[in-house]
């Protein structure tokens, strides 16, 4: 026999703003890492390396950007879960404040949308 549970509108919304958000910090990463590629396979990453990230390449920032999305995938999937909402709440702040270290659009955007989500997954409780 299975038992239905209601979710409010707030954890639903939370969850959705979540997982939109560390889907395009996922995306993020993966465009982070093609564009390092490409631009190691033209040589001119270097002097972008050099100016813009201080010496780390691409490939390292798609790779920790796509690490971070995932992370916050399951933050959000743990905030719809009942009794792990405050964990999945914070996991989804923290990583997705942390994302901003992926210098992206895409990223800026799941950012935004990942810390409004785990403010909404927070005000809950």
């Amino acid at each position: 026999m299975a038992t239905t549970i209601k979710r409010n509108k707030l954890t639903t919304a939370a969850f959705a703003l979540s997982l939109v958000a560390g889907i395009l910090i996922l995306i993020q990463g993966i465009v982070r890492s093609l564009q390092g590629r490409a631009l190691d396979i033209s040589g001119v990453e270097d002097e972008i390396r050099r100016r813009i990230l201080a010496g780390i390449a691409f490939q390292v920032v798609g790779v920790i950007a796509i690490v971070f999305g995932i992370i916050i995938i399951v933050g959000a999937v743990m905030l719809y879960q009942l009794g792990q909402e405050v964990a999945g709440g914070l996991i989804v702040l923290l990583f997705s404040l942390l994302s901003i270290l992926t210098f992206g659009v895409i990223g800026l955007v799941g950012l935004i949308l990942g810390v409004i989500g785990a403010a909404l997954a927070l005000k809950k409780k």
